[in-house]
């Protein structure tokens, strides 16, 4: 498994999983790409984001009506198909998280709740969904992790990343290589 967090979050991750702590867009994204060039089929994205209180969710899909996409344009092909499903991309384990619909917006921070609302989403995020598509154009399956920020206050809450990767981990080798580990 490899994870892509924001430097912000104070974590404890196992050793054997790889982590890139997210200082630019172009950085994460091509430690995803670097990533799928070795095989992984697995990874942690982690994204702080505004909801309507302070919570985690674990996102089950998300909806990207502002901004472009990494999948227009040219096409990467040693990465996968020109047009990828994205209808598998994340695992939503059960844990101390709820399960939502992301959506992204250029700058949650500037984000309303008549955004929110419009969009029919839990959360809204800036990053983490451009790295899940770049996973899912590899053929990869992905947990998005969302620190919400309400409107009014800020989550302090210590991320949940251990478990989150633990129960990733599980969800993925039970569905995905027939019960063994990959």
């Amino acid at each position: 498994m490899y994870a892509v967090l924001p430097c912000s979050w104070k974590c404890d991750l196992p050793e054997d999983i790889s982590i890139h702590l997210r200082t630019g867009r172009e950085e994460a994204l091509e430690f995803v790409r670097s990533a799928l060039s070795e095989g992984e089929k697995l990874f942690l994205i982690g994204a702080d984001g505004v909801s309507g209180r302070n919570k985690w969710i674990a996102a089950s899909d998300h909806i990207a009506l502002f901004g472009g996409s990494q999948l227009i344009g040219l096409n990467r092909e040693d990465l996968g198909p020109r047009f990828p499903s994205m209808m598998d991309l994340y695992i939503t384990p059960d844990g101390p998280w709820e399960k939502g619909v992301i959506g992204r917006v250029p700058e949650w921070r500037l984000a309303t709740p008549a955004e929110l609302s419009m969009m029919g989403a839990d959360a809204l995020v800036s990053e983490g969904v451009d790295e899940a598509e770049v996973a899912g154009h590899g053929g990869a399956r992905v947990i998005l992790l969302v620190r919400c920020h309400s409107w009014d206050s800020y989550n302090t809450e210590v991320a949940p990343v251990r478990e989150a990767a633990e129960a990733a981990l599980d969800l993925f080798n039970s569905k995905f290589t027939g019960g063994g580990e990959e």
